[in-house]
């Protein structure tokens, strides 16, 4: 199943928990919030001092020569969005396959640096992913980036913009190398562009040949970007999956209900699925790291004792048998590492096993 026709069914699948008015306020919210982030694209938020570059590697990185950001932005989506309650925020649909997955924010940035500091934290309050376009990345841009919460920084870029313009300087490689130091400890990637030719050529054909794209940095930054928001699309389906189970909603597709003359291999499939589900609850997103690393190694400790004593080894089960020892190993590795990133690594872990068997048990 492609994620694009499993998140339709999950959201469904929402639509239809939300309908039954059998959720609290707070789970209702919870729904809700999830609806929304599944319904529109990860947010990439594109950011920086005026006279960065940041619409000039809009229009490259979208393939279109784009108008004039609104007063406070300017926000790109391949379908309607819903009306931006601040009026100064421009809203506008382009048939891009990068918005497909996306929708992208570009910041129009005051010139005032005290007003930037402003319009930067509303701006990084609404972002999946920040494009932070530089020149220098300065005293003034660090101390507001500073601001930013741990989980963005992991999940934004550096941009050095104009590095054309710095290379015929012959400053580019002291540039680049200061800013990767920085790129290292407080962002996710560092991405060196230039957009001057490619945006010549855009303004004069419409277009812009992979070659020019490649060469300009933006084919990199664009593909990376692109892996990083599937991983969010991905993570957004997988809270979906965690909150279904932990409510009791079955998050298997209609086609998929249980045969009630099912084979013995499908029998001991389900008897695993009926385990998960009955310990999902325990992984609550709520829950400290190492709670949920411990009910998460708990459970995959005993999903694979179950397979061992229910299959006796045999061999029909041996792919099966291994997933298990192999996500037992996993998230007791990660047990030691104890933090956020490694409890959410954990509860995926254990989604993708109820997957998995979810798909067992329909087939």
């Amino acid at each position: 199943m492609s994620d694009e026709v499993e998140r339709v069914q999950v959201m469904s699948r929402l639509e239809a928990v939300l309908a039954s008015e059998t959720l609290s306020d707070a789970a209702k919210a919870q729904a809700k919030n999830l609806l929304d982030r599944l319904g529109s694209g990860v947010n990439v938020v594109v950011l920086g001092p005026k006279g960065a570059g940041k619409s000039r590697l809009c229009d490259v990185m979208l393939e279109h020569a784009l108008p004039e950001p609104g007063q406070k932005a300017s926000v790109y989506s391949f379908d309607d969005v819903q009306t931006d309650p601040d009026e100064s925020v421009a809203s506008l649909c382009l048939q891009c396959d990068f918005l497909k997955l996306t929708t992208v924010t570009d910041v129009t940035a005051p010139q005032d640096m005290d007003d930037f500091a402003a319009t930067a934290a509303w701006a990084m309050s609404r972002a999946d992913i920040v494009l932070w376009c530089t020149s220098e990345f300065g005293p003034t841009e660090a101390k507001i980036w500073a601001d930013a919460s741990d989980h963005l920084k992991d999940h934004s870029f550096l941009v050095l913009t104009k590095a054309d313009r710095l290379a015929g300087q012959g400053q580019l490689n002291h540039v680049i190398s200061a800013l990767q130091y920085i790129a290292a400890e407080e962002f996710h990637s560092f991405f060196p562009t230039s957009t001057l030719q490619a945006h010549a050529t855009l303004t004069q054909t419409g277009g812009i040949p992979d070659d020019q794209m490649a060469a300009s940095g933006i084919k990199a930054l664009k593909d990376t970007l692109l892996r990083l928001a599937m991983s969010g699309r991905r993570a957004d389906l997988d809270s979906a999956l965690l909150f279904l189970e932990r409510y009791g909603a079955d998050t298997s597709a209609p086609e998929t209900a249980k045969d009630e003359a099912s084979s013995p291999q499908r029998q001991t499939y389900q008897k695993a699925l009926d385990l998960l589900r009955s310990r999902t609850a325990d992984i609550s997103q709520d829950a400290a790291p190492d709670t949920v690393l411990n009910c998460c190694g708990a459970l995959a400790e005993d999903l694979a004792e179950l397979a061992s004593a229910e299959t006796q080894s045999a061999p029909d089960f041996d792919a099966w048998r291994n997933d298990l020892y192999e996500a037992s190993d996993k998230v007791m590795l990660m047990t030691l590492e104890n933090d956020l990133r490694s409890a959410a690594d954990a509860a995926t872990i254990i989604l993708q096993l109820s997957r998995d068997l979810q798909s067992r048990v329909s087939h």
